[in-house]
């Protein structure tokens, strides 16, 4: 049964946001409040609980509205018949402090206000009863409580529908020089380091610190898992396909209905993860074989593994079934090291056994989907671990959320302080703990419900575009915090049909991560068997979706830092011009193109050809190459092409900055 409590201070809030509309027709204020309390009086007082059900929820702020309005009258007559008593007594000093108490009450309420300001919420969104700018936790990160959110919409094509030919993790749909910078900038302000080198080994350090007691940077033979979101791979690539390596195509002819209702779920795309591996193996120099990247649950779908093994073929990319195709076979532990702390009460499942490998693992990186969810309201990162159990799936751990069911509309376990999985899953140590770096890709962010895939988002700065984010902390409870009220905002029933983050309790998980004071009573977190769990990180709502304010933006010491990069900060400002003597021959051309350039360092270099308009007309390669002369061929012959004048452009990364070099090219006599 739902169970929501309302502070005073929130009855407050919520009776001055009504008072200070000045209802234009007060007697319909005075009947309207009158009514709501005594539905609320009739209802609420012989059952607590139904003060969560939604119409109490309606009616608690004309009912609060309706008490502080006649509170205020009442507490106005007494004392001003009080100050006129004293004043006509000659009792000038204690006429004082009665009007002097006045004063100090009514400022109280300003800096209130002042201090907790209240949610711009919109229909459908459910306030969470912490409030605003309310942070709860210990921070964690070089940077404490620091969340860096990226977004640049040049980084999707609005044109892509993610139907068959145009799925959203084609290079058509993704600029990958844009993404590039993105997660280039997001290491560096996450670090506080103005190259990559540092960036990372202040990364390294800072987790080491944790783990170890000592800031020291990465070893060689030290081990990476990078725990990706690949969940319908689990069971929508068929034994044949397995057979084929995996590769899973729109054409398919096996079971092709659930080709078009699946196949374009929202998941682990490739580029993100592309350039993790890029700056984990060129820039802090891991060497390959010591890198595990996958879903352990799962299989690798083929167009995620091609682009990673193409261009890092020793990296193991794991798999449970198979060795062959390139495929890293890993093995489940022996003994079990999760302990769920509810002892089996709620689970029925006592014990949880992971892979060899990820708990081998020197450090986890945990790159999750930002995505709504049918049964736990949000998945992120934490959820992303349901991937990471030995099993063939994770139903048993769905007590453990805020609704059973496939459809969510069981939600008999929402509310706060109950038992919930996810904070085992973030304190354990080989799982949360055990993570260096916490990552939500959200290129193209979505709803759960594989059926459905991603979607434009609605709410600013989106705008009806894709969401063309990507979101990095050193600290998992600010970063699902961040994600949460994005997620809450966009899904709530108005800006998306779905209303899931706004169930209440969604954010229990991360109220219990953070503070041992939001556990259950009585009740311990205990995943690893050796202590309570201490707080996670630091969790707390932002003042408004509009200015997306935590209280370390608001000028505290204390909470949430949201480090916005956005727009030409990603795409420009750590793009520069350098001469790479970018030559083309024959200009004009007719059906090929020679391009040559000159490379002074060790670079990942990324060539693509626009129109004048700026529209990318293909990219023609994308590689790591060494200091020297290269060269390029691109034909046209076919390609649909009109004559004119065309633009190619050379982009190239070294260490942390981005360059790049254009050309303008003429084709002439195209015969298609």
């Amino acid at each position: 049964m739902k169970e929501t409590k309302f502070s005073f201070v929130d009855k407050i809030k919520r009776a001055r946001l009504y008072l200070l509309r000045k209802p234009p027709f007060k007697p319909f204020f005075l009947i309207t409040g009158l009514l709501a309390s005594i539905w609320f009086l009739i209802r609420v007082v012989p059952k607590p609980s139904r003060a969560g059900y939604p119409c109490m929820r309606a009616a608690a702020p004309f009912m609060s509205g309706f008490v502080i309005y006649l509170l205020s009258l009442t507490s106005s007559l007494v004392l001003f018949q009080k100050l006129k008593v004293l004043l006509e007594r000659r009792k000038y000093l204690a006429s004082l402090i009665v009007l002097f108490a006045v004063i100090i009450t009514g400022t109280l309420v300003l800096v209130s206000q002042k201090q907790q300001p209240a949610f711009a919420s919109m229909p459908g969104m459910n306030e969470p009863p912490d409030g605003a700018n309310n942070p709860m936790g210990e921070e964690q990160g070089i940077m404490p409580g620091r969340v860096v959110w990226a977004w640049n919409p040049d980084a999707t094509n609005a044109n892509c529908d993610n139907k068959p030919g145009n799925t959203y993790w084609k290079y058509q749909n993704n600029d990958t020089a844009v993404i590039r910078g993105m997660v280039t900038q997001s290491i560096l302000e996450l670090s506080g380091e103005s190259n990559l080198k540092g960036a990372w080994d202040a990364v390294f350090a800072n987790f080491n610190q944790k783990k170890h007691g000592e800031a020291r940077g990465y070893r060689a033979g030290e081990k990476i898992f990078v725990k990706i979101n690949q969940g319908t791979a689990s069971w929508l690539l068929t034994v044949q396909e397995k057979a084929a390596g995996f590769k899973i195509t729109e054409t398919s002819p096996i079971q092709p209905s659930w080709r078009e209702a699946y196949y374009a779920a929202t998941e682990t795309g490739p580029f993100v993860v592309l350039n993790i591996l890029r700056q984990l193996i060129n820039v802090e120099g891991v060497a390959q074989e010591d890198i595990f990247v996958g879903d352990p649950m799962s299989n690798i779908y083929h167009h995620n593994f091609s682009v990673w093994y193409n261009e890092f073929p020793d990296v193991k990319y794991v798999d449970k079934t198979t060795e062959d195709f390139h495929r890293y076979f890993i093995f489940p532990a022996i003994a079990p090291t999760m302990h769920y702390s509810d002892g089996g009460s709620v689970l029925k499942e006592e014990d949880e056994s992971y892979f060899e490998e990820m708990e081998a693992a020197d450090y986890l990186i945990n790159v999750a989907c930002l995505k709504a969810h049918v049964r736990a309201g949000v998945t992120l990162c934490a959820k992303n671990h349901f991937g990471s159990i030995t099993r063939s799936g994770a139903g048993h751990l769905h007590p453990g959320l805020v609704s059973t069911s496939d459809n969510g509309l069981d939600q008999s376990n929402t509310g706060y302080k109950k038992y919930r999985v996810l904070v085992d899953i973030m304190g354990h140590k080989y799982l949360g703990q055990n993570t260096m770096l916490f990552i939500v890709e959200g290129l193209y962010g979505g709803d759960a419900v594989e059926t459905k895939g991603p979607r434009k988002w609605n709410m600013p700065p989106f705008n009806g575009n894709w969401s063309s984010s990507i979101f990095m902390s050193l600290d998992q409870v600010a970063l699902e915090s961040v994600c949460y009220d994005f997620l809450r905002t966009e899904f709530n029933g108005v800006n998306q049909p779905e209303n899931y983050p706004n169930w209440e309790g969604v954010d229990d998980y991360l109220h219990q991560a953070a503070s041992s004071d939001n556990w259950p009573n009585g009740f311990t977190y205990n995943p690893d068997g050796e202590g309570a769990l201490k707080s996670l990180g630091v969790h707390e709502h932002w003042n408004s979706s509009k200015t997306k304010q935590y209280s370390r933006n608001l000028g505290g010491d204390y909470g949430i830092e949201l480090k916005q990069i956005s727009g030409t900060s990603v795409s420009a400002q750590k793009i520069a011009s350098q001469d790479f003597e970018l030559q083309t021959y024959p200009n004009p051309f007719t059906g090929k193109i020679q391009i040559s350039f000159n490379i002074k360092q060790p670079s990942q270099v990324k060539i693509s050809m626009f129109d004048l308009n700026g529209r990318l007309i293909e990219t023609l390669g994308e590689k790591n190459l060494e200091i020297g002369n290269h060269k390029f061929q691109w034909n046209v012959s076919g390609k649909n092409l009109k004559q004119g004048n065309y633009v190619i452009k050379l982009f190239a990364q070294t260490g942390g900055e981005i360059f790049q070099q254009s050309k303008t090219v003429q084709l002439v006599n195209n015969n298609r």
